[in-house]
């Protein structure tokens, strides 16, 4: 018995669940499965990152203009 791939998503040119078959190859073009309480504390401590960052180098500049005056 030959197994029936009519529905499969290799036989489908848009499956539309974001995977697509383009060349012989399957294609993932679904978005990311983050939801937006995940992407909202992604973001939370990429400014919180940003925010050490900012400070450290605040501090190095305020380091090396005291040692130029010496």
């Amino acid at each position: 018995m030959r197994p029936n791939l009519s529905n499969s998503i290799y036989q489908q040119k848009n499956s539309g669940m974001g995977l697509n078959v383009k060349d012989g190859m399957l294609i993932n073009n679904r978005p990311d499965g983050q939801t937006g309480i995940q992407q909202l504390a992604q973001i939370r401590k990429s400014v919180k990152r940003a925010e050490k960052v900012s400070m450290y180098s605040e501090a190095i500049m305020i380091g090396n203009m005291g040692d130029c005056c010496k």
